[in-house]
């Protein structure tokens, strides 16, 4: 059959309008998804910045309570709270993000002379913290070896101690007798600390540093092992127990007349006891031979 011009035409029509409509339905369709998922997009963020703004009441309020963790004091936590707000997406614009930066910027040390010094500083203190929870609660579950670590902290923050991490640590080390802590100079130290352990120390040295651990110890600057009894526990009040120790803090007001006289009766049990013991050594027969006691065991403990 002879097709005729006009149903040539027709024919040729109808293939332009169904390529238009194609080429329509190609273009139009993801600029349609696009909108649509800008609008999810919107909607998702105005709901986390509600719920944003909430928390944020919440971090005001417990900022407001005493002794609470110093990382939620963060200039840049405050102010990423501040610059979200209830309504609007104002929190996702360029001014609200350039402050953020600004307080993120802020807390970085720069490399001024002063700052690498200090984060010299820092990372010293570090590694004595760790080498005080290595060697003296490795052994011990992470609660007692936060508690270690937090009796060095406490001693830092207590003007009858230096004010450095490592002078307190090794204070009293170059002596033969009178370290703070046993293992500076009982040669625990000649076995470098090495592994598993060691990395956990040094996490906890650093959760502690940082001010985001929760404190457990009332306040204790001493401690010793649970299966010895020394002295001066007697002029301290007992706090808590966690693990294999015990620890103290020194007494406050009243409590003070209450430690003196309970460690001068102490004391004086102890020379008490030593002068019955010499004088039986002195009645007892010599056969010429002098026997020596055996020294005092030492231990794991934060002396006073």
């Amino acid at each position: 059959m002879t097709v005729t011009d006009e149903e040539r035409r027709e024919a040729a029509m109808r293939g332009v309008t169904v390529a238009a409509c194609a080429l329509a339905v190609s273009v139009g369709m993801p600029a349609l998804s696009d909108a649509s998922s800008t609008k999810r997009d919107e909607a998702d963020a105005r709901l986390r910045a509600n719920l944003f703004a909430q928390t944020g009441d919440g971090g005001e309020a417990h900022r407001a309570v005493p002794g609470s963790p110093a990382l939620i004091q963060h200039p840049w936590l405050v102010r990423v709270e501040q610059s979200f707000e209830r309504t609007g997406l104002s929190e996702l614009g360029r001014y609200a993000a350039r402050d953020r930066d600004r307080a993120a910027l802020a807390s970085v040390a720069s490399f001024k002379p002063a700052h690498l010094a200090r984060a010299e500083e820092v990372s010293a203190e570090h590694v004595c913290l760790a080498e005080a929870v290595y060697y003296e609660a490795r052994s011990e579950r992470t609660e007692g070896q936060l508690a270690v670590a937090e009796v060095v902290a406490n001693r830092v923050r207590d003007h009858r101690y230096p004010n450095t991490v490592c002078d307190v640590v090794y204070q009293g080390a170059t002596r033969t007798t009178g370290c703070q802590f046993t293992f500076t100079c009982d040669g625990s130290m000649a076995l470098g600390p090495r592994g598993r352990e060691w990395e956990e120390a040094k996490a906890i040295a650093a959760q502690v540093m940082m001010g985001v651990h929760e404190t457990r110890t009332g306040a204790a600057t001493h401690y010793h092992a649970t299966y010895v009894d020394p002295v001066w526990n007697s002029g301290l009040v007992r706090t808590e127990r966690i693990g294999a120790h015990i620890f103290y803090r020194f007494p406050q007001g009243r409590e003070w007349a209450v430690a003196r006289a309970r460690q001068q009766a102490r004391l004086a049990s102890v020379r008490a006891a030593r002068i019955q013991t010499v004088s039986a050594d002195a009645q007892a027969p010599s056969d010429g031979l002098k026997v020596l006691e055996p020294a005092p065991a030492t231990t794991a403990s934060a002396a006073p």
